[in-house]
């Protein structure tokens, strides 16, 4: 029972359901930690650690913040476990954690990722820096304008959290050592427009999209594998036309996918004339096509994730 603090105290409520074979635990959504790693993803309530999986049906009863912020994650994740769920679909916000987890069950690589209550994340950074490696990002839950920051000392990370007040969540994630940073423009179930960033730093992997030092490629003598991926990305999230970032791993030779968004820059930035194209060959196929229909996109709250630099 997420939020369902009243009730808990109620005696005679856990008694009679005790009495018939039935555990109830009450936790609130402060105490729901979230990992995503190579195993998988794990969401876990914090005063035991147990697994939310082990559980046969989770239930909200109240949604203050940040519980609308994280339930499309957990409804992806009970959904993936065979959980039943009470009140949690429908509700939450597609979060960039939401995007990652729906990403993850569907087995694409996503770097090793790992989100906790606020009042957990202070005294976290020593098993972050374990479980991230050194340096690690850290950047806002729900993506947008929001921070993404490289992190690599316990004072730094304690610089970034200073300042929490108008913060629903963080995410620290791996910072994954890449041979090749990509941006593709999927445009019904194509990778139609592709991007190579010449430099590889930390600025590329924290998605802040600079056209001006990357150069065109041709889709089509991409490593089909990142194609794939990228197609693959854009199609489990529901999305007919999406940006898609993609980082090769340089030691695993991985796809990783960094972000996908469903509002690409198609008229901004310095190839235009490039992304008009592909949009427009799109938009003839998908009207001369009766067949093909939109899927059951989601809205997406990052409006400006992938905005070109003009």
């Amino acid at each position: 029972m997420l939020n369902g603090e009243g009730l808990g105290e109620h005696f005679e409520f856990a008694s009679e359901l005790h009495a018939a074979g039935v555990e109830v635990v009450f936790r609130t959504i402060e105490e729901i930690s979230i990992y995503i790693g190579s195993e998988g993803v794990s969401i876990r309530e914090t005063v035991t650690g147990r697994d939310l999986a082990d559980f046969g049906l989770v239930q909200v009863f109240a949604y203050h913040r940040p519980t609308a912020t994280l339930l499309n994650a957990l409804e992806d994740y009970l959904a993936a476990k065979g959980v039943r769920t009470v009140n949690v679909a429908g509700i939450g916000a597609p979060t960039k954690l939401f995007k990652y987890i729906r990403l993850a069950n569907r087995g694409l690589s996503i770097p090793s990722t790992v989100y906790l209550p606020l009042r957990l994340l202070p005294g976290s950074y020593h098993d972050l820096a374990a479980r991230l490696d050194l340096p690690f990002v850290l950047k806002t839950v729900t993506g947008g304008r929001g921070r993404a920051s490289l992190v690599g000392s316990e004072g730094a990370f304690a610089e970034e959290l200073r300042d929490t007040a108008n913060v629903r969540g963080f995410l620290a994630q791996e910072l994954v050592p890449p041979d090749g940073s990509y941006f593709l423009l999927v445009l019904g179930g194509h990778a139609a427009f592709a991007l190579q960033h010449r430099s590889i730093d930390g600025g590329d992997l924290l998605e802040k999209t600079s056209w001006a030092d990357a150069a065109l490629v041709d889709p089509k003598r991409l490593d089909p594998e990142a194609q794939e991926t990228a197609v693959r990305a854009a199609t489990s999230l529901g999305y007919d036309i999406a940006g898609v970032h993609l980082v090769r791993h340089w030691t695993t030779g991985q796809w990783c996918v960094l972000d996908v968004s469903p509002n690409p820059p198609i008229g901004s930035g310095q190839y235009t004339a490039s992304t008009a194209s592909a949009y427009s060959a799109y938009l003839k196929r998908r009207l001369t096509d009766p067949h093909q229909t939109d899927p059951n996109g989601l809205p997406d709250p990052d409006t400006t994730g992938l905005r070109a630099q003009p």
